[in-house]
């Protein structure tokens, strides 16, 4: 039996059952997914600041986990994903894993590299695009994207009214490859996590959800020779 744990910065309850219940399904009964939510915060990250309050969230909750696991309360997780699209955290939590770390955001975009050679994004709230394109610079992959585009969700109770946001994300999709001719659209965002029959594909154009990507590769890490964690008390102390 692998183990996985997600982790959702932010507060929002819904949108980590969510996930979990997306990811339970997608990974199988061969795996057991044990989900975390931020005890503080914000319900929704959009900014530098409340993407800093995340990462610190994300840090703490990792290190609880590996604080469990080091006084015999849990198994190791056989990898940790990163339940928000900004991937807040990243760094800090790969410093203190001794397992792989995978989020959404990068693996989404080492995925769209993979299907094909330019793509885009949809994400939800105003200021995200920006702020991806500090990840697509730091990745020196910025050249590939040929524009990201802002899904406004501020009226919706999510996930719960997640599948009112599918009329405005078919038009930004439709708007997408009719402007940049992707090869790829990234759909991102734990709000748009599971929607990946909700949208149809215009012709010629792969649409690829970033929690989808993500579960892809925690399934492919947990088998690939060599990732498996070589854990010892000393990794643990906190």
């Amino acid at each position: 039996m692998k183990h996985v744990t997600l982790v959702n910065a932010n507060t929002n309850e819904g949108m980590t059952d969510h996930m979990a219940r997306l990811a339970r399904a997608r990974l199988g009964n061969g795996v057991q997914v044990m989900a975390q939510t931020a005890a503080g915060g914000t319900a929704y990250i959009g900014s530098p600041r409340t993407c800093a309050m995340a990462a610190a969230a994300a840090a703490d909750m990792v290190e609880e986990t590996l604080a469990c696991v080091r006084r015999g309360e849990q198994h190791m997780p056989d990898a940790f994903l990163l339940g928000c699209f900004g991937d807040p955290g990243l760094a800090a939590v790969r410093d203190i894993s001794p397992v792989p770390v995978i989020s959404m955001l990068e693996a989404s975009l080492l995925t769209a590299l993979q299907l094909g050679e330019r793509f885009a994004i949809v994400t939800p709230g105003q200021r995200w695009p920006r702020m991806i394109d500090d990840t697509l610079a730091q990745l020196g992959i910025a050249r590939q994207c040929l524009g990201i585009d802002a899904i406004v969700l501020d009226n919706l109770h999510l996930p719960e009214q997640q599948a009112l946001a599918v009329p405005e994300l078919q038009r930004l999709v439709d708007a997408q490859a009719e402007r940049y001719s992707p090869a790829v659209i990234i759909i991102g965002g734990a709000a748009l996590a599971g929607l990946h029959d909700a949208v149809v594909a215009p012709p010629g154009v792969c649409l690829l959800n970033a929690f989808d990507a993500a579960l892809a590769q925690v399934a492919g890490l947990m088998t690939l020779p060599g990732t498996s964690h070589a854990w010892s008390p000393q990794r643990c102390i906190l």
